[in-house]
């Protein structure tokens, strides 16, 4: 993943791989079919990881609300200094391969899809504890949360600072007032 990450699937050599994943021509061969099963696995990893992260934060308090802020904290931290620079996997793999690719398109749009509805959930968990307008359209928000993180990761990788991300924080989450 962080060849991937860090050079592009297009610019990823054999040996760049082979040297990232310390492994020989013949076990690579062994575990993969080629550069892009690699490519897709690394993609699946990443997917189930930031899901699974996403549900942990979005679970982490007993208020719904303060929950979705402790994530958006989250991803302040991940979207700000060295590791903001980085980026996020997904974005750059939906930058690079879409819309040509159709494994990778559906892939990301399961993993915006996934964290649609863990937002929607904890949405909804909100609406019902008063915690939030019960008017709001939950599916609306969770989708305009979802580009307010994809749009934090993108700054980030411009150089962003935390007290930006902080300010893009308070002006997402204001809908939930």
């Amino acid at each position: 993943m962080d060849v991937f990450w860090r050079r592009g699937f297009h610019d990823a050599s054999l040996p760049d791989l082979l040297d990232g994943m310390e492994i020989s021509r013949g076990s690579f061969y062994k575990a993969f079919v080629d550069k892009r099963d690699v490519f897709l696995s690394a993609l699946d990893v990443y997917i189930d990881d930031a899901v699974r992260k996403v549900g942990d934060a979005l679970h982490s308090n007993r208020s719904p609300k303060a929950a979705i802020r402790e994530a958006f904290s989250q991803v302040v931290e991940i979207s700000s200094g060295e590791e903001g620079l980085r980026g996020c996997f997904g974005v750059l793999a939906a930058v690079e391969m879409l819309p040509d690719d159709v494994e990778v398109t559906a892939r990301i749009s399961k993993l915006f899809r996934r964290l649609q509805d863990l937002y929607a959930a904890t949405l909804i968990r909100a609406q019902t504890l008063g915690e939030i307008d019960p008017k709001l359209d939950e599916r609306t928000l969770a989708r305009f949360l979802v580009c307010q993180i994809q749009g934090m990761r993108v700054l980030g990788k411009v150089g962003a600072g935390r007290s930006d991300m902080k300010a893009l924080v308070d002006v997402a989450l204001k809908p939930l007032d």
